[in-house]
């Protein structure tokens, strides 16, 4: 018995116990088993029919003198008038702008994709193998919506399907096709002609659709933060036709970029040429003017005086052309500035002051940068906000600059002016035909240096224009991942492992939380202390032939309440005569009928007289499992109608009686805790060695702790995964105040691995073929337990 120091409960920090939770997941090892084969095999044909992903791939060099770009050749760099320097984060989002993925698209006609009917999936896309193309018209919405058959009849005639396979027409190759999928035309490629019934599945795509498909796809990225090598991939089903998408991106970057480069020089060089023919023009006419007159007048030579006079003419005007140019290229650039869009810049080439020509290349960098901005980013971007916002600073800028230079030009024409008038005044004191012949002559100078002039800044611009190089090299040509970067078979396989592990455990797990049934022996001895579990009862299985178990028969629970018979006797002194016991539970459904009616056939069965009381008054069962009538009772005694020998009932077990419960009485606990009870144990203890006595739940009604103190031991039963975890604290608790004597439990309905919680078997080992069983079970339940 329990002494005043013993604690039966304790409220501290569980520890975990790794033996107990890998028992409690591995006695469930065949659901792990399967689950992990189903999703193995789930992986398996998720791998057959996946259609596989190749990656594709191509290096670009960005020529950056900066970072050790790759430069051109010195003599072509120094005529190389309209190159500048890249920003490479401005090239990196060029190469997946709209603009150039919408010619990608266009080129290749990426909107029309093909498919045939594969051996192992649906459908599988041929790209460069298809034996037919489409040009598209006007198409319908149906078009998008489902994939359209083509049956090559023959090397002329093709059949038109839908996707069920409904004929919807016969038409010829290159024939105008009207049909409920909309206008297009169908060409046959003689050389991919593979014979008759060839069924080539179309499926249509938007072009706006594609081009966003494909700009999200394109993954552009700087392989090294000093470097301007940058890396494009593309994740593609078909390595050819990414291939075909790269090499097509970059053609078009490089033709983007090298328009660029040469809309400027093209302009300048636009802009000379007007002005040389407006000189020959000119020139042209001073020349026969200057002839004429001298074949007129007989002119052959002049004085040295006018020479004089007609070279300081000759100067003067040059440098007012001069000036006059200027400030028609300055208005060229104020008509620039007051354009709503600023597209091409203007020929930069004729001015003169570096700090406008530097303010010229800012501006035309900032309006491309904002060009390249506008076609991947929203209006009110920051970034795209803040280009604009240079933008204006710099046009101000410009304006500002503009008027200091035309105030200067102004100026210095001015003075080349006054300067002219007094040479025209000198020349007037020479004789009238030399003064004549000079002006003439000194109009046809001015005309040649404007004209030598002009003539070589068009040579350079030229050669410029000639020796313009893009400012990028493809250093990788596209090439494909030697395998599929997805779907990764050991990535799936390891997944579906997981997986399969994970499910069972999850579902346990989550099943294990929500269970508030007491599942394991060790779990009653961690929440209960010092109280001891006197036996464990096995779950009887199916083959036992009703509720009381036959001795004669070798079966491992009658070995149970050997044990539990056993062990019951060391809770009573040795002196001891009569042994009373007991037996409750907390809630109905825990098997203590079932237990009391076998301890007290073992009992018996040891040559012990027993008797065996169904105190159980309210719900009783012990009568039907004996298979006597309950029309007589411990109720008939106790209200004083029957005497001890009416309700002493025999039973087929030798050397056990019963006394059924009787009528079921409007007042069981009054009865149960009356005087009489007590006359009834002290008779039995008169005649029997054993008084086991079945009462109600202690759980529900209090008949348990009126009977409790007539008795000398208490068995309280727990059963496996029908008890309530809850029950054990009140248990705790009825131990602590010791309501009920010697209280002992009894674990019942132990299922297989059950009994300690770590997979020992029914009991202490039996249950594994000791007594003859492992004859009578199959070969799988021989194997698990093997397992």
């Amino acid at each position: 018995m329990a002494t005043k120091e013993q604690v039966y409960w304790e409220d501290q920090e569980e520890v975990f116990d790794l033996k107990a939770f890998v028992w409690k997941y591995l006695r469930y090892w065949y659901w792990f088993v399967l689950s992990v084969l189903v999703a193995v095999v789930g992986a398996y044909f998720y791998l057959r029919y996946q259609t596989p992903i190749y990656n594709v791939s191509a290096v670009l060099l960005i020529k950056d003198e900066k970072k050790g770009g790759m430069s051109s050749n010195d003599a072509l760099k120094e005529l190389d008038l309209f190159s500048g320097n890249k920003l490479i984060e401005n090239e990196m989002e060029v190469l997946k702008s709209r603009a150039l993925m919408q010619k990608v698209v266009e080129d290749l006609n990426l909107t029309v994709s093909y498919f045939q009917k594969g051996q192992i999936r649906d459908e599988e896309e041929i790209f460069k193998n298809s034996p037919i193309w489409i040009q598209e018209g006007v198409l319908k919405p149906l078009a998008y919506q489902e994939p359209l058959g083509i049956k090559i009849l023959n090397r002329n005639e093709f059949q038109l399907q839908n996707e069920k396979g409904e004929i919807k027409g016969k038409f010829g190759f290159s024939q105008n096709v009207k049909s409920d999928y909309g206008s297009f035309r169908v060409f046959l490629k003689d050389s991919l002609y593979r014979g008759a019934d060839d069924l080539v599945f179309v499926h249509f795509t938007s072009k706006d659709g594609m081009i966003q498909r494909y700009q999200g796809a394109i993954q552009v990225e700087l392989l090294n933060q000093k470097s301007t090598v940058l890396r494009l991939s593309i994740e593609e089903a078909l390595p050819e036709k990414g291939k075909a998408i790269l090499n097509k991106l970059l053609e078009a970057y490089t033709f983007s970029a090298l328009a660029d480069k040469n809309r400027e020089a093209t302009n300048t060089m636009q802009f000379i040429d007007d002005r040389l023919r407006l000189i020959t023009g000119e020139l042209g006419d001073v020349e026969e003017d200057v002839e004429t007159y001298k074949s007129s007048q007989g002119i052959t030579d002049l004085s040295a005086e006018a020479n004089l006079f007609l070279e300081k003419v000759k100067e003067n005007d040059s440098k007012l052309n001069e000036v006059d140019i200027q400030l028609k290229v300055l208005e060229g650039v104020e008509a620039y500035l007051k354009s709503s869009q600023l597209g091409v810049a203007p020929a930069t080439l004729m001015v003169s002051d570096p700090v406008l020509t530097g303010l010229l290349t800012k501006l035309n960098e900032l309006d491309n940068q904002r060009e390249k901005y506008a076609r991947t980013t929203q209006a009110a971007n920051p970034l795209l906000e803040t280009i604009n916002t240079q933008i204006a600073n710099t046009k101000a800028a410009i304006r500002e600059n503009i008027d200091n230079q035309k105030n200067g030009l102004l100026i210095t024409r001015s003075s080349l002016k006054t300067l002219n008038t007094q040479f025209e005044g000198a020349i007037r004191t020479i004789p009238r035909k030399e003064r004549e012949f000079v002006n003439i002559k000194r109009q046809q100078g001015i005309k040649e240096n404007l004209y030598l002039l002009l003539l070589g800044k068009r040579e350079e611009t030229a050669i410029s224009y000639a020796s313009t190089v893009t400012d990028s090299r493809v250093i990788d040509e596209p090439y494909s991942s030697a395998g599929p970067v997805k779907p990764k078979p050991n990535t799936i396989y390891l997944i579906a492992l997981l997986l399969g592990l994970g499910l069972p455990f999850g579902v346990l797990s989550v099943k294990s939380i929500f269970n508030n049934k007491v599942e394991s022996r060790a779990e009653i001895e961690d929440k209960i202390r010092n109280l001891p579990i006197l036996g464990e009862i096995g779950q009887c299985p199916k083959e036992v032939d009703g509720p009381l178990l036959d001795t004669n028969k070798r079966n491992f629970i009658v070995e149970q309440f050997r044990i539990l018979r056993t062990n019951l006797n060391y809770l009573f002194k040795a002196e001891q005569a009569v042994k009373k016991v007991l037996i409750t539970s907390t809630i109905t459904g825990e098997g203590k009928s079932f237990v009391s009616l076998n301890l007290a056939s073992s009992l018996a069965k040891a040559n012990h007289k027993v008797v065996l009381i169904n105190a159980d008054i309210r719900k009783p069962k012990l009568h039907e499992y004996l298979g006597i009538p309950n029309e007589v009772g411990v109720v008939n005694y106790l209200i004083g109608r029957k005497k001890l020998d009416e309700i002493l009932l025999p039973t087929r077990v030798e050397n056990m009686t019963f006394i059924p419960s009787g009528p079921v009485p409007p007042n069981p606990a009054e009865l149960l805790g009356s005087e009489a009870m007590k006359k009834l144990i002290e008779e039995l203890s008169q005649r029997f060695e054993y008084i086991l006595i079945d009462c109600s739940p202690h759980g529900l009604v209090t008949d348990a702790l009126l009977v409790a103190p007539l008795v000398d031991v208490t068995l309280y039963l727990v059963r496996h995964d029908h008890t309530p975890k809850t029950a054990l604290s009140s248990l705790a608790q009825l131990a602590q105040e010791k309501k009920m004597p010697s209280l002992s439990l009894v674990y019942n309905g132990v299922k297989a691995g059950g009994a300690y919680g770590y997979g020992y078997g029914y009991g202490y080992g039996y249950g594994y073929g000791y007594y003859g069983e492992e004859d009578k079970v199959s070969w799988w339940k021989r194997w698990r337990k093997k397992i």
